[in-house]
């Protein structure tokens, strides 16, 4: 199964494994601390441009040659 990242503001892909597997294990971290600012978070982890583009990535999977996003 292939797996990346999209920023859901600036389209900024993390497509190596070693990247989607630091972010994943991030994940409940970065949850945690936006809804301890009063927000719902939208993806696991922030963009690495998250002072200019304020986005967050996605999980996608690529099953069957199509990309659809997870959780």
């Amino acid at each position: 199964m292939v797996e990346k990242l999209v920023c859901d503001r600036c389209g900024m892909e993390l497509t190596d494994r070693e990247s989607v597997a630091e972010a994943l294990e991030g994940k409940d971290a970065w949850e945690a601390a936006v809804r301890a600012r009063g927000g719902e978070p939208r993806g696991v982890f922030p963009c690495q441009d998250f002072r200019n583009c304020g986005g967050e990535m996605k999980l996608f999977v690529k099953r069957w040659g199509v990309w659809r996003a997870r959780g």
